[in-house]
């Protein structure tokens, strides 16, 4: 992990609800197949992977721009995961966090590692959290194929568990959804997010940006890249949203999707 010097730590986001994105680090080493932050920066998935990044003096940075930026809610990370295995080394995002906190800033975070357990105690303090994890399948097969390196899943709902125990906003960001679900399965999902103590769930499907179904291709097994593009190609993810919306019924405080 190589260490850089960034001269912006805020970024203005276009996310629903999200003002800002802050993202302590460059890359990701969760090595997702899917990940479609890599073509946007016209970087390949190789490029993304071994050029990973601590942006080590973004503490000292967010402590400027808090004195002069519009308070608004940040998003930790958009582009990266802030709890992948360098924040164990690094504690930029802890160090963001304890910032964020004395000037009270809303902030929202997405990841897929239980360390964000770690900062329980901070994250409880805020005046307003929420913190969410990236649930994409339910096969853990599945998710070895496509998130190589990421914390299995039942870590992650271990995790959710947790969070939301503390009181804390919890949610679960379905997105990509693999498209191996199938409607008589999503009962099984809403039971799982409900005993999670969730409070809002957001279905997403696949964004095949740049040369992304091609490296999908490379490690899908044949009978599972047959199901994944034909279903990604038809009204497969209307259809599983209706479901959960059936499935989901008064049990959680939001539901929505971006499709």
């Amino acid at each position: 992990m190589k260490e850089v010097w960034c001269r912006s730590a805020l970024t203005s986001s276009k996310l629903p609800g999200i003002d800002y994105s802050l993202n302590p680090y460059v890359g990701c080493s969760h090595g997702c197949v899917y990940c479609y932050v890599p073509s946007m920066l016209r970087k390949s998935r190789e490029e993304w992977m071994g050029k990973m990044a601590a942006k080590r003096n973004i503490p000292a940075v967010l402590r400027k721009e808090l004195k002069s930026k519009r308070k608004g809610v940040v998003g930790i990370s958009v582009s990266t995961d802030a709890y992948q295995a360098a924040e164990k080394k690094y504690e930029l995002t802890r160090k963001c966090l304890l910032l964020l906190l004395k000037h009270d800033w809303p902030i929202d975070i997405l990841t897929k590692s239980p360390l964000v357990l770690r900062d329980i105690s901070i994250i409880k303090k805020f005046s307003e959290a929420k913190v969410g994890f990236t649930i994409t399948t339910l096969n853990e097969e599945s998710r070895c194929i496509l998130e190589p390196y990421a914390p299995s899943i039942e870590e992650r709902i271990n995790a959710m568990k947790r969070i939301s125990s503390h009181g804390i906003f919890t949610y679960a960001f379905l997105g990509p959804l693999f498209p191996e679900v199938e409607e008589k399965d999503v009962g099984q999902w809403v039971e799982i997010l409900v005993d999670a103590g969730v409070n809002e769930v957001i279905i997403d499907n696949f964004h095949l940006r740049g040369s992304i179904w091609e490296e999908m291709a490379r490690v899908l097994p044949e009978e599972k890249k047959r199901i994944y593009i034909e279903r990604i190609k038809s009204k497969y993810y209307e259809k599983i949203f209706l479901r959960f919306q059936e499935e989901a019924k008064g049990k959680f405080a939001v539901l929505r999707a971006f499709m």
